[in-house]
């Protein structure tokens, strides 16, 4: 009987030290990797093996992608991840952190976008059977991001290009966008003139998801007479600029800071269905 009692604890431990967070880190790269139409996909799941695993219980889960490209409200679809509010057996990491690399949203180069939240809860039997996660509930985390001037330059000249600015030109400063070009005015879809001009911008966050930009001054050639806020009413026209739609992330933008580096954003969210 001692024996037969050795052996059962020797089983029972061989078993528990199997059941790793390793594993289930795999296996949820797998996924991942399957599902994402991105570059490389890493899983990083910390947490003790044996009991704890199988609870679902976990410290912290990273997630780093790199080469991820997607549009509005598409990361919902993109992502392995639906939610329940009747979990079969609910678990917990009490960390998770998401890396984008060089994302490409709707045309806009993201050099990096980071989400970080705490004690977020899923189903773990659903998870495992339906090999996605499964999502019950996380608190609202913090999110920054950066862009690069040469990509927030490319993005804003082709986006005033389509806006009827000629031979675009886009410069960052610090706090500032310097926009010059040739404003074309058309009449009947006929073009009237070409109005040179050199603009000083700001970036800011507006209605909760949105970058907007607003004009600071502005020169424009003296042959033409211009009524007053002409060009501010044409900027405004153009906002938004970006609508960040990164569902089933609920963004609210805190801070836009503009360098000639680059633009940095700060923003809180919340993750819901």
């Amino acid at each position: 009987m001692e024996k037969v009692a050795i052996g059962l604890a020797v089983l029972l431990l061989f078993f528990f030290t199997q059941v790793t967070p390793e594993r289930v880190e795999r296996e949820l790269e797998k996924v991942m990797r399957q599902a994402l139409p991105a570059k490389t996909v890493d899983v990083e799941l910390e947490g003790a093996s044996g009991f704890p695993t199988l609870q679902g219980k976990f410290r912290k889960l990273t997630v780093q992608i790199e080469g991820l490209s997607f549009s509005g409200g598409q990361l919902l679809d993109l992502l392995p991840i639906r939610f329940t509010d009747k979990p079969e057996k609910e678990g917990k990491v009490g960390e998770v952190h998401l890396l984008l690399k060089d994302a490409d949203y709707e045309g806009l180069k993201i050099s990096e976008l980071q989400a970080h939240a705490k004690t977020v809860r899923f189903d773990i039997k659903g998870s495992l059977r339906e090999k996605r996660l499964v999502l019950v509930s996380a608190a609202s985390g913090t999110l920054s991001g950066f862009i690069s001037a040469s990509s927030i330059q490319s993005y804003l000249a082709e986006y005033a290009a389509k806006n009827g600015v000629e031979s675009p030109q886009v410069r960052l400063r610090h706090g500032s966008v310097e926009v010059e070009g040739r404003w074309r005015v058309e009449l009947a879809g006929v073009p009237l003139l070409r109005i040179p001009f050199n603009a000083m911008a700001e970036l800011f966050p507006a209605n909760g998801n949105e970058i907007h930009w607003r004009l600071k001054h502005a020169a424009v050639a003296e042959i033409v007479p211009l009524p007053t806020g002409w060009l501010q009413e044409r900027f405004r026209n153009l906002n938004p600029l970006v609508r960040f739609d990164l569902a089933p992330l609920q963004v609210q933008i805190k801070t836009v800071t503009v360098t000639p580096k680059g633009v940095y954003l700060e923003a809180s969210f919340a993750l819901a269905p």
